[in-house]
């Protein structure tokens, strides 16, 4: 089983990936955990900028999306795919979604929020003002749907792009964990 997280910042995405993959005592990857095991390959230079996202707003970023082919995209994919053929995993964000789109076993989920509330939580979760958690969630929500545009070609928070969406405002972290384990099982169990 492989369960792609795909999350708006402040939504409690990530805490849901981890608690996941906890539940199901699979393997957990993210950002930094996939940088890592990038770190043991004899070709993490090629795969350093799919960790380091790029700031939209900047003019290298624009030429860069503006001229970008798929070799760009071609090794950090294959090993994101190799990751997941391992063994039974969630992976958080790294357009996991679009990147292993065609694999049988993969759920694709979509975490969000209101921006209000996720402004609200940043703010006390991170006990800084909320003009501060304002400015950061703005900053990184841009930076993921600018990151997930450049590598898939594709709107990062459009359902479309995922078989689950859940709006982590109206229901709790271990519901959300339970939903996605239960629709998982019966996209299983659907597939038989």
């Amino acid at each position: 089983m492989i369960i792609t997280v795909g999350r708006e910042f402040g939504s409690y995405g990530h805490v849901i990936g981890r608690k996941l993959a906890e539940k199901l005592g699979i393997k957990y990857y993210d950002k930094e955990t996939l940088a890592e095991e990038a770190k043991k390959t004899d070709n993490y230079d090629e795969l350093r900028g799919f960790y380091e996202e790029q700031p939209v707003n900047s003019l290298l970023y624009v030429i860069a999306t503006e001229s970008r082919s798929f070799g760009q995209r071609k090794v950090p994919f294959e090993f994101v795919r190799k990751v997941a053929e391992k063994e039974d995993c969630v992976i958080v964000g790294r357009c996991g979604n679009f990147i292993l789109k065609d694999h049988p076993d993969m759920v694709s989920v979509f975490i969000h929020a209101p921006k209000e509330y996720r402004i609200d939580r940043t703010a006390a979760d991170r006990k800084i003002s909320v003009d501060k958690a304002r400015r950061l969630v703005e900053k990184e929500d841009k930076a993921r749907s600018g990151f997930h545009t450049y590598y898939a070609d594709e709107q990062w928070n459009l359902a479309d792009g995922y078989q689950l969406t859940i709006d982590s405002s109206v229901i709790s972290i271990e519901d959300a964990v339970d939903l996605i384990i239960d629709f998982a099982n019966k996209k299983q169990n659907f597939r038989k």
